[in-house]
């Protein structure tokens, strides 16, 4: 399945009629809104004539990634705050689940003081930390992932994407980080960890507290890192105090990390924007973000 590696829409907007929401939603419906900011399924806020309100989300990418989703939200129904299903439409994949109100973390970053940022560092740190210890659906080896990554790399569309010295200088540093990259436990992951799937409310003056984490349809199996290097992809949106507070969430929520742990999860992150360089489709706006990511990160490595 695909998860959203970079902040390019990936799939188009499928076309959802007003008598389709109304049969999936049954209820009379007052207004429909499209909702933008999601990068490969198509979500609609329904309001219904009671006042209630909900989202309908369609799959782009078919059954798979619904049944990814429907999955794991009954999962991790009452111990994370993840959407609450309402119901779902197995022939035509949609789920239809309670509208959680707020904004994205991706939107108060841009709207709001770098206090109400800061304020989410560490409950992200101990939410991430929750998600670290959750039991593994299906086994995971990290092996083929890093043995794929260096064959795209090493002769794959990727390095023609992104040239010789950029494509040796990741893989130099995916092969050095090998012993870090095989820690942690086996979890589930959610595969598209980030500012756009998290949803936060103000709770009092400049703290903020999360409402909501979704867009599940990504969910796999695999190392705890696969996580955390999705939320810091874009690293220079985290200042030192922002980590160091994330870092002491984790840990007060019993989680541990490795040595140089945020490089360790950006370099196994970087594995899926190899893989996203690596399609036949030219893509030129999520190609162009990806080859900026990878440049970032083999600065660091220098």
């Amino acid at each position: 399945m695909t998860a959203a590696t970079t902040e390019v829409r990936i799939n188009p907007l499928l076309e959802v009629s007003r008598d389709e929401l109304q049969r999936l939603v049954v209820d009379p419906i007052a207004s429909v809104q499209r909702v933008d900011g999601g990068l490969t399924n198509t979500i609609h806020r329904v309001t219904l004539q009671d006042g209630k309100v909900v989202a309908v989300k369609h799959y782009a990418e078919g059954r798979e990634p619904f049944e990814a989703e429907l999955v794991t939200l009954t999962l991790l129904h009452g111990s994370l705050p993840v959407p609450d299903v309402v119901s779902v439409d197995e022939d035509h994949p949609a789920i239809v689940y309670r509208w959680i109100d707020g904004i994205t973390f991706n939107e108060l970053r841009r709207s709001q003081p770098p206090a109400a940022f800061a304020s989410l560092a560490e409950p992200l740190g101990r939410l991430l930390a929750f998600l670290a210890r959750t039991d593994a659906t299906e086994p995971f080896e990290l092996q083929p992932i890093l043995d794929r990554a260096y064959a795209q790399l090493t002769q794959g569309r990727c390095r023609e994407r992104i040239g010789a010295p950029l494509a040796d200088a990741i893989k130099a540093g995916l092969e050095a980080a090998e012993p870090t990259l095989a820690w942690g436990s086996v979890c589930l992951v959610h595969g598209d960890f980030g500012g756009r799937n998290l949803l936060v409310q103000r709770a009092a003056g400049d703290r903020w507290r999360i409402t909501g984490v979704i867009d599940w349809e990504a969910t796999s199996t695999g190392s705890p890192l696969f996580d955390l290097g999705s939320l810091f992809r874009y690293a220079d949106r985290y200042d030192a105090t922002f980590r160091a507070d994330f870092e002491r969430g984790y840990r007060e929520a019993d989680g541990t990390l490795p040595e140089r742990w945020l490089l360790a999860a950006r370099l196994i992150d970087a594995t899926w924007i190899i893989d996203a360089l690596d399609e036949p489709h030219e893509v030129p706006g999520l190609h162009a973000d990806c080859r900026t990511l990878l440049a970032r990160l083999a600065a660091e490595l220098r």
